[in-house]
C-alpha cells in the first residue's frame, strides 16, 4: 500500500505543478510533452437529480443530500488530496464484513459505503459516462445514510459527515482515476494499475 501512497503523491505533485490556472476543470486532455496533464476535467451532476435519486433510495430527506453535493463540488482541492487505500479498505471490510460499522467515524463509514457501491456496480458489469457517475454518487450516499442508520450511528460525527465523505470519495475515485489515465496507466509512471479502487473508478469515465 505504501508503494500506491507513493505513487499517489508523486502524481498529485505533477499535476498541482502543471497547474498553470487552478479555477480550470475542463478543456483540452492530452498530454503535454513532458506527459503531465493539462488539466483535469472534473464529473459534472445535477444537483438536484442527485439528491433526489439519493433521498429516493437512501435514508434522509433530500435536503441532506443537497448539502453533501454542495460540499463535494465546493471542496474541490480535496479532490486530488491522495486516498488512503488500506484505510478505505479497512473500514470497507470493518462494516460489510464484520458487521461493526459503528465502530467507524462518519467519514470512514462514508468512504466504506462508497466502495460498497463501486464494487456492487463494477461486479453487475455497470459503468461508463456522466450518466452512471451521476448514478454512483447518488448510491453511495444513500447507502451511507442506510448504513448510518442500520448501525444505530457512529464512532463519532453525524450522518450528514458519513453522507459527505461518500460524496467525497466518489469524487476523488472518479478525479484520481481520470489523472492516472492522463498520465499513462499500467507500468508506465501513472497512477494507473497501481490501486484496484482507481481501476474500478476508470470504468466509469
Amino acid at each position: 500500500m505504501d508503494s500506491f501512497i507513493g505513487l499517489a503523491k508523486q502524481g498529485l505533485a505533477a499535476y498541482e505543478s502543471s497547474q498553470s490556472n487552478v479555477s480550470k476543470t475542463g478543456g483540452s486532455e492530452y498530454n503535454s510533452p513532458d506527459n503531465r496533464p493539462q488539466s483535469v476535467s472534473r464529473p459534472s451532476f445535477n444537483d438536484d437529480e442527485v439528491a433526489q435519486t439519493a433521498a429516493e433510495q437512501g435514508s434522509g430527506h433530500a435536503g441532506m443530500f443537497s448539502q453533501a453535493v454542495s460540499y463535494v463540488k465546493s471542496n474541490t482541492q480535496e479532490h486530488e488530496e491522495p486516498i488512503d487505500e488500506e484505510h478505505v479498505t479497512n473500514s470497507h471490510q470493518e462494516a460489510y464484513e464484520r458487521g461493526n460499522a459503528s465502530s467507524l467515524s462518519a467519514g470512514s463509514m462514508g468512504s466504506a459505503a462508497a466502495l460498497q457501491i463501486f464494487k456492487q456496480f463494477t461486479s453487475g458489469g455497470g459503468g461508463g459516462g456522466s450518466n452512471s457517475q451521476s448514478q454512483l454518487i447518488s448510491m453511495a450516499m444513500a447507502e451511507a445514510s442506510k448504513l448510518f442508520d442500520q448501525s444505530g450511528g457512529a464512532s463519532s460525527g453525524s450522518k450528514q459527515d458519513a453522507v459527505n465523505g461518500a460524496g467525497m470519495m466518489v469524487m476523488k475515485m472518479l478525479v484520481q482515476s481520470k489523472m492516472s489515465s492522463m498520465m499513462g496507466g499500467g507500468n508506465s509512471g501513472g497512477l494507473g494499475g497501481m490501486s484496484g479502487m482507481l481501476g474500478m473508478a476508470s470504468k466509469f469515465l
